[in-house]
């Protein structure tokens, strides 16, 4: 009997008008006295034994209301904990009577057990990731975005625990917020996979309003950038041509080492001297769209040209860059870099160092309008931190800037 709850489907009715309180209940028990076998009786305050003065061990609440077809018995609170004392079963007959009274509905799957168990958080949560990892397969989501929804469900599981999904609240959720450490990117990253997570549990009729989350201010990111001709050192440090050409076209060609990795040789045009980007690798998938979701056609610089019309081509892999047929590394590429820039005591990452430091220049160069059409950036905003990354082009503003 613990736990459980005597309901054949879910149930859901409305209060007549005037009728004043629709539903009848009481706390009742399935047990006889140990003693004499007879039944326990309610004397107002508890069931008990008057001969012996014995009491039950479980109770359970029995609602009833003439527009339900049968007595409904509840024998757990919404924590799924049975009743083991009467007081406890008559504050839930008394909340049970409030809602009714008040709303002139019951959602029984409060009290149910087996519908209990799937909408505590932890295992809610379960079900929502594993449907994440078959968007994943579906090639829906990219891995890197599952990796780190893993790392972010694992702060969610071990604060909310086996709460109810459905009584997660605007203070539970700051009280999460108020719990986390890193940067402020990080923490809107971890709530916004929670928010993210409360809209699907919405969507699918397990929750009936999402929780107010907190807003975070992101300061903009730091720039670091490298002029050009240490660029171009370290690329012509590169001895490996394979290396060198990966290296080389991240740089000129602005894209994400991601994209350069995920190019085929039918994405060149060397006839008009163009490439298009049209997907990049996520962690060690090859996705079918940029990270963006954009198709790029871009110019080829001329140096970039030549150095990728002087690649070996492998006999089966469609890939420009790879290693005997295997689609090229791009923690090699990170590696080799860091370990020439290291040497030449130059502290600044591959993509700092390549993407971003030339839309720095070509920004100070052409201007933001024609950098963010290259770089295909929908927001001008994200093309502007290339110019305001480069204090070199306020030199001129100083009265003598040497």
């Amino acid at each position: 009997m613990g736990g459980t709850i005597s309901l054949t489907s879910p149930v859901s009715f409305h209060r007549i008008p005037d009728e004043g309180m629709t539903m009848k209940g009481g706390i009742y028990t399935k047990e006889k006295c140990p003693i004499c076998k007879g039944r326990f009786i309610d004397i107002g305050n508890e069931l008990t034994c008057p001969a012996h003065q014995t009491r039950p061990r479980r109770v359970y609440v029995q609602i009833y209301s003439r527009l339900l077809h049968k007595p409904i018995n509840i024998c757990s609170d919404s924590r799924n904990i049975p009743f083991s004392s009467y007081e406890q079963a008559r504050r839930i007959l008394t909340v049970l009577r409030a809602e009714i009274d008040k709303s002139g509905d019951f959602d029984p799957t409060r009290y149910v057990a087996q519908s209990l168990k799937p909408l505590r958080f932890s295992n809610w949560s379960k079900a929502w990731i594993e449907k994440k990892e078959v968007e994943v397969q579906k090639n829906l989501r990219a891995p890197a975005y599952l990796k780190s929804l893993r790392v972010y469900l694992y702060k969610f599981q071990f604060f909310f625990r086996d709460i109810d999904i459905r009584d997660i609240t605007t203070k539970m959720v700051n009280d999460f917020y108020l719990s986390l450490s890193g940067s402020p990117k990080y923490i809107k990253n971890i709530l916004d996979a929670l928010k993210k997570m409360l809209a699907d549990a919405f969507a699918w009729g397990d929750i009936q309003q999402i929780s107010k989350f907190p807003k975070i201010d992101i300061p903009d990111p730091d720039i670091r950038t490298i002029d050009l001709d240490q660029q171009d050192t370290v690329i012509n440090a590169i001895q490996d041509r394979m290396d060198r050409a990966y290296i080389l076209f991240t740089a000129r060609e602005m894209v994400r080492p991601s994209e350069t990795r995920a190019l085929f040789w039918e994405d060149l045009d060397f006839r008009h001297d163009r490439v298009t980007i049209r997907r990049h690798f996520s962690l060690n998938q090859l996705r079918p769209t940029t990270k963006a979701r954009q198709i790029k056609v871009l110019p080829l610089d001329t140096e970039v040209r030549e150095s990728l019309l002087a690649l070996p081509r492998h006999i089966t892999s469609p890939f420009i860059f790879q290693k005997k047929g295997r689609p090229f590394s791009e923690s090699w590429a990170r590696k080799l870099w860091g370990r020439i820039t290291k040497q030449m005591g130059i502290n600044i990452s591959l993509y700092q160092g390549t993407r971003h430091s030339s839309a720095t220049e070509a920004a100070d160069r052409v201007g933001v309008d024609a950098t963010q059409q290259f770089l295909h950036h929908t927001n001008r905003r994200i093309t502007e931190r290339y110019v305001q990354g480069n204090p070199e082009r306020l030199r001129k503003v100083l009265r003598k800037p040497g």
